[in-house]
């Protein structure tokens, strides 16, 4: 292990209220970050497929009509001002459907507004009727990620700059007179997106969830693709998610050296009407002693209204 474990929670499917719970209590208990999903329509009918194994199964949590979808942005300054040490971020950003300077302008602001606890977690995106419905080409999607990076990294360095590329061109302009670190995070399993993490990445973070031996064939997959780039010898950091958060599960990851876990939410936080507040809790509780997180002391004078 190159460190302590960090042990996050990723966020998808939740009403207002217990969002603002989760985050507030996963901030008190000594949780690392909390990781926002993004998709901003779901079509009624689709042919897409989510590229992982559990494609079916995956699809039906992230676009069923049942779901319950409101904007990251909005929820990252939200939790950004509710909390005082968790980290916050995407997991993913669908880049490619975002204009890059208002991205840019995002991403500054989650910054800027959090004391540097933001970080970007970007991805192509899957779902061929919601760039559709939005009326930008799927099939593009990959070039306009790679530009758009290009772009957001220009815009973090702070000062005037300025792009000619495909697909978006302007003339000097500034999105932040500072400098900014944001940390991007690459998400994806696909060949493609493998060679992007290793190539521009701070960081990686599988798509859905995965196995243990998944994780181990990835890890090899970005370690070979960045020995080939030349960028093995930059800082890089890997975020899993496996299936389960039993101690057993996360274990075996923490054992082959993947230190920071992120669990998929409604395995420590249920997102059902059907469980109390208190129940909820209770089951967060139970997660992070069974995972040795640490609880931390909140500071006097904090706004932590969901708490």
């Amino acid at each position: 292990m190159s460190g302590k474990p960090t042990i996050g929670i990723t966020t998808y499917n939740y009403s207002p209220q217990d969002m603002m719970s989760l985050a507030v209590h996963a901030d008190r208990l000594g949780f690392e970050g909390l990781w926002f999903g993004e998709h901003y329509v779901i079509p009624e009918s689709y042919g897409s497929h989510h590229p992982t194994s559990a494609g079916k199964a995956n699809e039906a949590r992230i676009i069923d009509p049942s779901v319950r979808i409101y904007d990251p942005w909005f929820l990252l300054g939200a939790v950004a001002g509710a909390t005082q040490r968790l980290k916050i971020g995407t997991a993913i950003c669908i880049v490619p459907m975002n204009n890059p300077l208002i991205l840019a302008r995002h991403t500054v602001t989650a910054h800027d507004m959090s004391g540097g606890r933001f970080r970007l977690g970007a991805g192509a995106g899957w779902l061929k009727e919601e760039f559709d419905a939005v009326g930008v080409p799927f099939n593009q999607r990959g070039a306009r990620l790679d530009e758009t990076i290009e772009i957001l990294k220009k815009a973090w360095a702070g000062g005037y700059f300025s792009h000619a590329g495909k697909h978006f061109a302007f003339d000097s302009l500034q999105i932040s007179p500072h400098p900014v670190t944001v940390p991007l995070v690459c998400g994806g399993n696909t060949g493609p997106a493998l060679r992007r993490v290793a190539e521009a990445a701070d960081a990686w973070i599988n798509s859905a969830m995965v196995t243990l031996e998944q994780a181990l064939e990835l890890r090899e997959t970005i370690e070979r693709e960045r020995q080939a780039r030349g960028t093995a010898a930059r800082p890089f950091e890997y975020f899993v998610r496996p299936f389960t958060a039993e101690p057993d599960d996360v274990g075996g990851f923490l054992r082959e050296g993947f230190d920071n876990i992120v669990l998929w939410g409604p395995n420590v936080w249920p997102n059902t009407d059907e469980l109390s507040l208190d129940q909820k809790i209770a089951g967060l509780e139970r997660v992070a002693r069974d995972l040795g997180v640490t609880p931390q002391p909140r500071a006097l004078g904090v706004f932590a209204p969901w708490s």
